[in-house]
């Protein structure tokens, strides 16, 4: 006999594909302003086992966004002083509540009858009234930061700054204790070497050196507020300025993503032409071939942002990546333009043709299944996502080996251009990385950089 379950917090979509809508609690709801959690699944087959999974793992995240709220909300944000004025007040209101003894007799009174029950500051305090309030920690910085700040409202933000205390704990480092005018050099170093080791116990893989600075930026930023507006008797040192982070390079020994193989690359688009459910599918995948771009920056350009003619180029057809109604760019670095080649250009062409026949403008998106409206973020992650999904399912059912995902395309196109001798120059731009010199910042015009680019391109044949 069969048994069906009913999985609650789902609507299905015109599309066909679930969304994951489940209401927060009314705290959470009034602190955060959000009343749902919701967000367009990526498996849409209930009957799959991938489906459950990815169902249970919604849940699970819900579940933390709840917990981080409900635990900060009952965290104890007080500063040091004003714990101690509490526990100052406290002891007045204990020693009072007792009568027919002295100060010394009552005091022992109430430590025997309270026993562990007492605050171990109030017990302090009882002891010794004149010790003063208890040192400035990294966890008092962190609650002044998120106060002053105003983001304890903010579950993502809070998520984000207690997964670098978590990791800090995991270091050796107790927030709770660690008083920020006992901070060295040494605390950065133990942080730094931590971050480094670290490795995902799902996937073994470590952590990206952005996810490094992002992680450090928050403590660095933590310190320095307490710093600036907190009055310590000696001189406190920030051991999270200027830390030596390692560069992609010297991650790449650990590093899961591989180049594409070409054989692999071929049955993967052969794949793609003939099993995709969505045409344009085989042009964008295509033109992350030729121009070694991010998912993200293919699947969201606009109309516009393809030149075929080139007429700012010298007739060099070429791909602009830029910020528009579909897509942010986070570092001018990112914004760059490429010239495109062989089985990219002439699947761009045929596309474009078919998309002024629909009556597509240039302000249009390119690849209309997946760009979705800048302005509403869940929108757009949920698209790129949708996306990746779609297009490792192709990549998987050629490749088992799971260093092979759609990110290996731009290693393969780097790969290619180093094997033919190009410089770090000419292969920044299709990275997407800031140039390493001044010069190749400023000088040079467009058209003369698209030549460069589009000679050294053709010579790495991808």
């Amino acid at each position: 006999m069969a048994i069906t379950m009913k999985l609650k917090h789902l609507i299905a979509l015109r599309n066909g594909s679930i969304k994951f809508r489940r209401r927060f609690p009314v705290d959470v709801f009034q602190a955060s302003g959000k009343q749902f959690f919701e967000i367009t699944m990526k498996n849409s087959d209930t009957a799959t086992v991938n489906f459950h999974k990815e169902y249970e793992a919604l849940l699970r995240e819900w579940q933390a966004l709840v917990d981080t709220y409900k635990v900060r909300k009952g965290a104890d944000v007080r500063s040091p002083e004003e714990r101690y004025k509490d526990a100052l007040r406290q002891r007045t209101e204990l020693l009072t509540g007792v009568t027919g003894l002295d100060e010394s007799d009552a005091r022992d009174l109430i430590l025997e009858q309270l026993g562990s029950k007492i605050d171990p500051l109030v017990r302090s305090v009882l002891l010794n009234p004149e010790a003063g309030p208890p040192a400035f920690t990294l966890e008092d910085a962190r609650n002044k930061y998120v106060k002053d700040k105003g983001i304890a409202s903010n579950i993502k933000k809070m998520q984000r700054l207690d997964r670098a205390f978590e990791r800090l704990q995991a270091t050796g480092i107790d927030a709770s204790s660690q008083a920020l005018v006992d901070l060295k050099k040494l605390h950065g170093q133990k942080w730094l070497d931590a971050l480094k080791k670290y490795r995902n116990e799902n996937t073994g893989k470590p952590y990206a050196v952005d996810t490094m600075r992002r992680m450090t930026t928050d403590l660095k930023a933590i310190v320095n507020h307490a710093i600036t507006y907190v009055d310590f008797d000696t001189p406190v040192t920030n051991p999270f300025m200027k830390l030596p982070f390692p560069d992609e390079n010297q991650m790449r020994a650990v590093e899961k993503v591989a180049s594409m193989p070409d054989h692999f690359l071929s049955e993967i688009t052969e794949r793609i032409d003939q099993r995709s459910r969505i045409p344009e599918l085989a042009t964008l995948w295509r033109l992350l071939v030729v121009t070694g771009c991010r998912l993200s920056e293919i699947g969201f350009l606009q109309m516009k942002d393809v030149e075929l003619e080139g007429p700012q180029t010298g007739g060099i057809p070429v791909i602009h990546i830029k910020p528009n109604a579909f897509r942010g760019i986070k570092d001018l670095s990112g914004m760059r333009t490429l010239p495109l080649t062989g089985a990219g250009l002439e699947a761009a062409r045929k596309h474009i043709n078919q998309r002024r026949e629909e009556g597509a403008g240039a302000d249009d998106p390119l690849f209309p299944a997946y760009a979705k409206v800048k302005n509403n973020e869940n929108a757009t992650a949920t698209a790129a996502a949708n996306l990746s999904k779609t297009l490792m399912k192709h990549v998987r059912a050629v490749a088992s080996d799971d260093r092979l995902v759609v990110h290996s395309l731009r290693h393969r196109l780097l790969d290619k251009l180093r094997d033919a001798g190009a410089s770090e120059a000419v292969r920044d731009p299709f990275a997407g990385h800031s140039p390493r010199s001044t010069g190749d910042k400023t000088y040079g015009s467009v058209e003369a950089r698209v030549r460069e680019l589009h000679r050294w391109i053709e010579r790495a044949a991808p």
